[in-house]
């Protein structure tokens, strides 16, 4: 009896971690989908709505850093923000800012997220 109750417990505690972990997975997918947009065409479109990104470059100390803000002004007022020493690294950064906000907030779901990136993935493959 024990015994079934540690391995329950156990097995509960193992897929709420892969869970977790294919989350983050699918967020880190999406970000850079969003920087490849952004890279390549130079504007971004999530689950139907324009995107914006602003970089600012500044020096502190001698050293350059990039200020990195992520917003869809026309869909919510949540923004992604960023501030590290490398340009793509600051970007991404934003981005996944963004998209946890988002989530934390309810604007999508998880799952609304990964059929964007699959529709996204499936466009690209068949263009």
């Amino acid at each position: 009896m024990r015994a079934s109750i540690i391995i329950s417990v156990l097995a509960l505690v193992l897929t709420t971690q892969c869970f977790a972990n294919e989350k983050r997975i699918l967020q880190k997918d999406i970000t850079r989908e969003l920087a490849g947009m952004w890279l390549t065409r130079g504007k971004m479109t999530f689950l139907g709505h324009q995107c914006n990104l602003t970089r600012v470059s500044r020096f502190s100390f001698w050293n350059s850093y990039y200020d990195c803000t992520f917003t869809c002004p026309q869909w919510t007022d949540i923004e992604g923000k960023s501030d590290k020493r490398c340009e793509l690294t600051a970007t991404m950064a934003a981005m996944e800012q963004f998209l946890s906000k988002g989530i934390a907030k309810g604007l999508f779901k998880y799952r609304e997220a990964a059929d964007w990136l699959n529709d996204i993935r499936n466009a690209t493959a068949t263009s």
